[in-house]
C-alpha cells in the first residue's frame, strides 16, 4: 500500500495524471490512517478511566475527536472532488484543443414528490475533459463522467454522444430539493447550476389534530387541525352539512386556520367538521371531527289537552331535546308506568342529531283511559317531564258531515283550544241562538195574533192551535239544546208536556164562551 503511494505522489509530482482507482487508494489509505489516529485516542481515553481520571474530561475529549473525525471526512470527500475535477494534463492546456462550453442552461424544475425528474446538462466541444454532477446544498457529489459516484441508487446518469448529460431521479423525495451543479473539470472549473424544488401533497397530521370532541352547554371548544406539505398547507373549515357555523366564534377566529375557536357553545353547534387541508398540489386532503354538545334533556308540549270519544284511538306527542340520548317513558296519574302492548304502543322517533319525538298510542278508548299522562326523559345530566290530559268528547251526531280525526293538533277560537269535534259543537250551538232569536219573534206574533181574535170563538180556537204548534216545536229545540249541554243523549220515550197545554187551551175557551 506505502509503495503505491508514493508511486502515485511522483507521478503527480511529474505532471502525470493518476487514474481514479489509484485516487481511491489514496483516500483509503488516508481513512485507515485517520481512524487509527482516533482509535489510539479512544485507547489512551479507556486507560484514563480505567486509572481514575475526571470523567466529565473524558467525555469532552470523546466529543472532540467525533468533531475532528467528522471534518476530516468533509475535507477528504472536498479533496476528491477538487483533486479529480483538476485538469489531467497540462499539455492539454497549451494545445490547440477548443474549449468545451455549455450550449444551453439548466432550467429549474419543479416536480411533485414521488414522480421522476430528469436535469439535462448539454456541452460542446467536451473533448478529454471530464463532467460531474454535485448536490450543492448537500455537497455532495453525484456522478463523475459516466459513473455514479452516489450510493442512493434512485439516481442514475447517461449521455448522448457525450454531449448531453441526463441526472435522473427516480421517487423524488422532499429531501433532494436544492442546487444541482454541472461541472467540467477545466482550468479555471466551468459549472452551472440549476434549482430542484420538490412540492409535497397536504398530509393530516393526527398526532396534532384534534379527534371528536364533546363539550358541555354553554362551555369553550377549541378544534385544532395540523398538516404537513411543501408549500405548507392553507387550512379551512366547514360543517359536513354544509350549513353555515352559527355564531359564537372567539374574537382573532375565524373558518381558516389551524385552530377553529368557539365561545359559549350552544346544541346548534353540534354536528360533524371538515377542516380541508390545500397547498395547490393534489389531491387536497380533509379530516372529520365530530363536536358533541352535551345538555339535559328538555321537553315541549304542542298540546297539553287532548280530547276524543269513547270506542276510538288517539296519539299524544312529546317534543324532546337531549344529548347523549335520554332514557324515555310514559306514566299514568300515580307514577304507574306505561309498556307496549295491544292497549298501548310507545314509540321514539329520532329527527335529528339531539331532536327526537315521544309517541303514545291509545286503543279503544275506555272511560277509565281518560286522564293525565306523563312523558318522562332522563340522561347523565339530569330529567325532565312533561303532562297531557286526555278527556272525553260526544261523537258527532251529524251523519252528513265527514267522521272527525281524532288527533293531538288543535286550533284556536277566542284564545281557548279546542279540538275538531268541539268546533262542530259549538256551530250547532250558534244555529240553536239564531234560532231561539226567531222563536222570540214568532212568540210575540202570536200574542198579538191571540188579542185580535179573542172576540170570537173561531179565532180562539185557531189562536190555541197555533200557540200548541209553536210551544211542541219550541219544546223540541229547548230538548235537543239540552242534550246538546249535557253532552249525551235524551233517553227514549221521554213524556213532553204538548197534552196539558192543549187541555189548558180548552179551558180557556169554555170560559170565554161562558
Amino acid at each position: 500500500m506505502l509503495n503505491k503511494k508514493l508511486e502515485i505522489l511522483q507521478k503527480r509530482d511529474n505532471g502525470e495524471s493518476a487514474s481514479t482507482d489509484a485516487e481511491d487508494v489514496l483516500n483509503e489509505g488516508n481513512t485507515i490512517s485517520h481512524s487509527v489516529a482516533l482509535q489510539s485516542v479512544e485507547t489512551l481515553l479507556d486507560y484514563m478511566g480505567q486509572r481514575g481520571f475526571d470523567y466529565g474530561d473524558i467525555t469532552a475529549v470523546r466529543k472532540i475527536c467525533v468533531d475532528i473525525q467528522q471534518e476530516m471526512n468533509k475535507q477528504q470527500k472536498q479533496r476528491r472532488i477538487i483533486d479529480f475535477l483538476q485538469p489531467s494534463m497540462l499539455k492539454a492546456a497549451s494545445s490547440d484543443q477548443l474549449v468545451p462550453s455549455f450550449a444551453e442552461p439548466i432550467q429549474n424544475v419543479t416536480v411533485a414528490a414521488g414522480r421522476e425528474v430528469v436535469l439535462p446538462c448539454v456541452v460542446d466541444n467536451l473533448g478529454t475533459y471530464r463532467v460531474a454532477w454535485i448536490h450543492t446544498d448537500k455537497h455532495t457529489l453525484l456522478t463523475l463522467h459516466d459513473r455514479v459516484i452516489t450510493r442512493n441508487t434512485r439516481y442514475s446518469i447517461s449521455h448522448n454522444s457525450y454531449r448531453t448529460w441526463w441526472l435522473t431521479i427516480k421517487d423524488v423525495e422532499e429531501s433532494d430539493k436544492g442546487e444541482f451543479m454541472c461541472q467540467i473539470n477545466t482550468s479555471p472549473m466551468m459549472s452551472q447550476s440549476g434549482y430542484l424544488d420538490v412540492v409535497v401533497p397536504p398530509k393530516i397530521d393526527e398526532e396534532n389534530t384534534s379527534s371528536d370532541t364533546d363539550v358541555r352547554e354553554g362551555g369553550d371548544v377549541s378544534l385544532r387541525c395540523s398538516a404537513t406539505g411543501s408549500p405548507s398547507p392553507k387550512i379551512k373549515w366547514r360543517r359536513e352539512d354544509q350549513k353555515d357555523i352559527p355564531a359564537g366564534l372567539k374574537l382573532g377566529s375565524g373558518m381558516h386556520g389551524e385552530y377553529l375557536n368557539i365561545s359559549k357553545v350552544s346544541r346548534l353547534h353540534m354536528g360533524a367538521y371538515l377542516c380541508i387541508a390545500s397547498n395547490g398540489v393534489q389531491p387536497s386532503v380533509s379530516k372529520r371531527i365530530m363536536l358533541n354538545v352535551n345538555f339535559a334533556p328538555m321537553i315541549w308540549i304542542p298540546n297539553q289537552l287532548v280530547g276524543a270519544p269513547l270506542d276510538t284511538e288517539v296519539v299524544l306527542d312529546c317534543g324532546l331535546e337531549s344529548h347523549p340520548k335520554s332514557v324515555t317513558y310514559w306514566t299514568r296519574e300515580g307514577g304507574i308506568m306505561i309498556l307496549s302492548n295491544s292497549k298501548y304502543n310507545s314509540m321514539l322517533i329520532d329527527s335529528g342529531t339531539y331532536k327526537s319525538k315521544m309517541n303514545l298510542r291509545i286503543r279503544d278508548l275506555k272511560p277509565e283511559d281518560y286522564g293525565a299522562y306523563t312523558c318522562v326523559a332522563k340522561n347523565s345530566l339530569g330529567e325532565t317531564e312533561g303532562t297531557i290530559k286526555l278527556y272525553e268528547i260526544p261523537r258527532p251526531t251529524s251523519t252528513s258531515s265527514p267522521a272527525p280525526q281524532y288527533t293531538s293538533k288543535m286550533s284556536k277560537t277566542d284564545g281557548a283550544q279546542q279540538t275538531t269535534s268541539e268546533k262542530m259543537l259549538i256551530s250547532t250551538w250558534k244555529n240553536s241562538l239564531v234560532k231561539d232569536e226567531n222563536d222570540s219573534a214568532r212568540k210575540a206574533e202570536l200574542s198579538t195574533e191571540l188579542l185580535e181574535k179573542e172576540s170570537t170563538v173561531g179565532g180562539i180556537a185557531a189562536a190555541a192551535a197555533s200557540d200548541h204548534e209553536f210551544r211542541e216545536s219550541g219544546g223540541e229545540r229547548k230538548e235537543s239544546r239540552r242534550r246538546l249541554n249535557k253532552g249525551h243523549s235524551g233517553a227514549p220515550g221521554q213524556i213532553y208536556f204538548a197534552p196539558f197545554m192543549i187541555i189548558g187551551s180548552s179551558l180557556l175557551l169554555l170560559l170565554l164562551l161562558r
